[in-house]
Formats: structure tokens, sequence, C-alpha cells
């Protein structure tokens, strides 16, 4: 039987690294991002994930082409929209901007997703958080709440479709390689010198989007009995914090 993944944020970083490996693994992959992807075997759809209407759509064409879904990947996602501030120091443009990016997006991709997972023997759903929910950081608020409330969400969704036999998992990650700063910082060798110094203060080094493929490759097999879970890979990092105190 084929298999058909939806994958949101495909266009780079973690999303893209997923779509790679999945078309390798003869997985048909539907991309939603708001950037074309490089690469040209993905089924993309051009979609602001807050826009219900759009994802409406979306999900029409995707209808037409397959019955069934076996696996949706949140992968999209920002840490901030423009500013990083203190709670008190914060606007309200840049709270609701992440909020409605990290939580209501992934509600409701995953909300249009579920007709098509019943119908898949093996449905799967795999939303991303951050060890930041554990080890929280200063001005980071929206995303840290966003990713605490995806935890919840996850849960709550996995206890929802349980009956369905739709498993749903959430990845915490601490650092990942990936090009996310390019949204914040311009200069390439600023970029490279933090990367560098992350990857010296992580006990195991910076964590690789193919990291994060192997969890969700056997996250969505069929003998997986795994439901309701947020898994870590942080690379350490929580215990050398705690080692520290």
């Amino acid at each position: 039987m084929d298999k058909y993944a939806i994958i949101t944020g495909v266009s780079s970083g973690i999303g893209e690294c997923i779509a790679k490996k999945f078309i390798e693994d003869n997985i048909h992959v539907f991309g939603i991002d708001e950037n074309q992807p490089k690469n040209k075997k993905i089924d993309f759809f051009e979609c602001d994930i807050r826009d219900e209407e759009k994802i409406i759509d979306i999900f029409n064409k995707i209808s037409k082409k397959t019955k069934y879904i076996n696996c949706l990947i949140n992968s999209a996602g920002i840490f901030c929209y423009s500013e990083r501030n203190l709670i008190e120091n914060l606007s309200k443009t840049e709270w609701q901007s992440v909020i409605d990016v990290n939580l209501t997006g992934t509600f409701l991709i995953t909300k249009h997703s579920i007709p098509l997972l019943k119908k898949s023997s093996n449905g799967n759903i795999i939303n991303l958080s951050s060890e930041q929910v554990v080890l929280p950081q200063i001005k980071s608020a929206p995303y840290a709440v966003t990713k605490a409330a995806i935890e919840m969400f996850s849960k709550i969704l996995a206890l929802e479709l349980i009956d369905s036999k739709v498993r749903v998992n959430t990845i915490a990650l601490a650092s990942v390689k990936t090009n996310f700063l390019k949204r914040y910082k311009k200069d390439d060798e600023i970029i490279k010198k933090m990367m560098e110094a992350t990857d010296k203060n992580m006990p195991f080094g910076i964590i690789d989007p193919y990291d994060v493929y192997k969890l969700v490759r056997y996250l969505i097999e069929e003998d997986t009995k795994i439901t309701g879970q947020t898994i870590l890979i942080d690379s350490g990092v929580i215990l050398s914090a705690n080692k520290k105190k």
C-alpha cells in the first residue's frame, strides 16, 4: 500500500530533512510552507498556516489525490516574529504572532488532517516542542509558552484519537543545526560562530536534523506502541544544567 505524509515547514531545516528521507523511503510527501522547497519531488502547496481558508483548499486538493494520510509532521514554527524581549517589554503583536504561527497554525493543520489520518491503518501525528518547556530562558516567553501548549495539545489529541488507532507524539528539541538563525541574524559569520559555540556547549554536540528524522521514523512504524508522549532530544543539555546547580 502506498504511504503518504504531510509535512509543514518543508522548505528548510527539520521539515526539509524529513521530507528528503521520506521520499528516499518511497513515502509520498505533501509539503506545506510559505517558501518553495528545493526538492522538486515534494508535492508542494504554498500556504501561511494561519490561513484556515487556504488550508481547507489545500486539503480539498490532497483529498482528490489520496483517500488517506499515514502521518502528519508539524514542523513549521518560529522562535520569535521580529523581536525578543522580557515579558514586561513584549509587544502584543509579537506575543500574538508567535502564538498564531506555532500554536494556532499547528491546530489548524492538524484539525483538517484528522479525517484523512483516520482512514489510514497506521495514522501518526508528530509535533515539535522544545527543551525550554523544562529549561526556560529569558526573552523567549511566547515561544516557550506555545511549545508547552503543544505538548498538552498532543496529549489531549492522543486521547481523542486513541479509538481511531491514530497515535500522537511530541518530539522536544534543544538546539538543532538548521538555518533558522538567518531569520533573525543577517551576518553569516556571526551565525557560524553562534552554531560553533552551541555545538561546543552541548555535551553530545548540536543536534542534526537527521537525528530528528531517525526518531520520527521509529515513531511512525506500525509496531511502535507509543502515543501521547513527549520524547526529548537535548544532547544532555538539561542534565548538564542540573549538574551545575
